[in-house]
This record gives C-alpha cells, structure tokens and sequence, in this order.
C-alpha cells in the first residue's frame, strides 16, 4: 500500500478559522441543529496520511482500533476506539447508545485494524457512558462519552495511552488547559483512503494526522473546539499529545462538528475532565460489572 507516515511531523495548521472561532460563541443558537455526528469535516486542505503498519504495532500506537457495532434495530456501525486501561477502552457514547438507550446487539473491537487484516480482536460485554441515550442535542455533546469493557486484557499486549494533565476539581474549567495545543489523531474515517487504488479498503485503514490544533472552548456549550479533519468512523479517537514516539497522552475525545452558515464547518471534542474519573474508577475495580462510576 501506497502513501505510508513512518513517524509522526508535528506540523501547525495555517488556519483562516482562528480568527473567526473567536466570536463562535455568539452565533451558537443559530447553528446549533447543525451539530452532526464525526461525519465530514475537512478543513482547508485535507491532512490526513495513511501511516505504515509497521509504525503502527509498536506500543502503544497499537491502543487504537475500530469498532464495529450490531444496534438494537440490526443496524451496523463502526467508530474508533483507544485502549485506556488493561481491559477497558474510550469511545463516544453515540457510538454505543441509540435514542432510546438500547447497547448494541454485539460489539467486536479490531485493534489495528489494516484492510483485510488485524492485530487483535475482542468482544465488548459491558459499556458506560456519559449519557443514557444518543445526544439528543448541542447541549449534550460534552458528555458525549463511553468506555467498554472488552473480554480479553488487550492492554497487555497494547499498552494504553496516558493522558494530560487536567483539573479534578473545577469541571468549570474542564478543557481549559489544553486550549491552544497542537494535537493529533488516529481514526477510521468511512471515506477513507481517498486514493483510488485503495478504494477496496475504504473505511477500513486508519487516517493519521499530526499537528491539527485545539483552537479553543465554547463557555456555553463546555466543549472543545479543533481542526482536525474528521469523517464519520472517527467518532471515539483520542486527540493525543505525542510526547514521544511510544508515549501518547489523550487530551480530548473527537466526537462531531459544527457547521457555519457559510458551509465551513469546526471540529468538536470532549473535554478529558468529563471521562477521565470514569476511566480512573474503572482501572481501579477493574471495570467489574457493579463498578459505579462518576458522570461530571
């Protein structure tokens, strides 16, 4: 396969979008219905790159796959997933929950998975999440979040990401300290590889981009504001700080879009004060099945 990234470039987006994010707030209540699910939204030029297998099976690169739901009504659905824990990993709770509620019928999470190939799979039997049903609207986007249980302790064999620092005591300034940060992720985008001779594929190889940036936080709405270039599949990727090579750190959880009238559109993100203490109980129990955990 062709266009492989053998390292991550950290590299700053020039972006017409900074100055206008200022004053985004403002103009919330007029684009709020247009919050979609991580569907389309490339911004500027498309920076996506497919990186090399091989650069992916080192941990933890590895602690990043695809999964693939059975909803309720028999519908199928694939996200993305980062493993966070010895048997637990960080999705959206959209990705998990149907208006109604309802988990999904089974869910199977590919770790890397490349094409026709993987590096491991597991089932998922056991899920918690931010909200009790699908968002509903704009307002509920910031707990938007999930983590599932799988039937093996994948991250023995992956390692799992860390994370930044963040605030445990004021979920007010949940977000706050990653506000103007460069960022990157590793997600399954449905229309990706955009190149021809991969099309077989599509949907099925994970998009890597380095150097996107968390621009800035809706006080309103309490969710993180960013440009990376997403698609529906990358519901559920980290946004990650690569301190180095083998040590990645979540700072957010991609989770949708917003668009402007004038058809531009931003990317969206949980801030990591929202899913971070669930995470935390979970390791802790060891994601037992009467394991309670806190919803800020």
């Amino acid at each position: 396969m062709s266009k492989n990234l053998n390292c991550l470039k950290f590299l700053t987006k020039n972006r017409r979008l900074t100055a206008s994010i200022l004053s985004l707030g403002s103009c919330l209540g007029a684009i709020a219905t247009t919050l979609q699910s991580a569907k389309a939204s490339i911004i500027g030029q498309d920076d996506r790159v497919l990186p090399a297998y091989e650069w992916l099976t080192v941990a933890p690169r590895k602690a990043v796959g695809q999964l693939e739901t059975q909803r309720a009504d028999g519908q199928w659905g694939l996200c993305t997933f980062t493993v966070v824990g010895r048997n637990i990993g960080l999705t959206n709770s959209h990705c998990v929950r149907d208006e109604q509620g309802r988990i999904p019928l089974q869910a199977k999470a590919y770790v890397i998975r490349y094409g026709t190939t993987q590096l491991a799979v597991a089932n998922v039997d056991a899920y918690w999440t931010g909200l009790k049903v699908a968002p509903k609207n704009v307002e509920e986007w910031k707990r938007d979040w999930a983590i599932i249980r799988f039937t093996t302790n994948l991250g023995d064999a992956t390692g799992w990401y860390g994370n930044v620092e963040w605030n445990p005591n004021d979920i007010s300034k949940a977000g706050d300290t990653v506000v103007g940060q460069p960022t990157n992720y590793i997600g399954y985008p449905t229309d990706w590889p955009t190149d021809p001779a991969l099309k077989a594929y599509q949907g099925y190889l994970p998009a890597l981009q380095g150097g996107c940036n968390i621009l800035n936080k809706d006080p309103q709405l309490e969710i993180l504001l960013h440009d990376c270039d997403i698609m529906k599949g990358t519901s559920g990727s980290s946004l990650f700080s690569a301190v180095s090579e083998t040590d990645f750190r979540t700072m957010a959880l991609n989770n949708g879009f917003l668009t402007f009238p004038d058809g531009t559109s931003i990317s969206t993100a949980v801030p990591l004060e929202r899913f971070m203490p669930a995470i935390l109980k979970l390791r802790a129990t060891g994601a037992t099945n009467d394991t309670a955990v806190p919803v800020p």
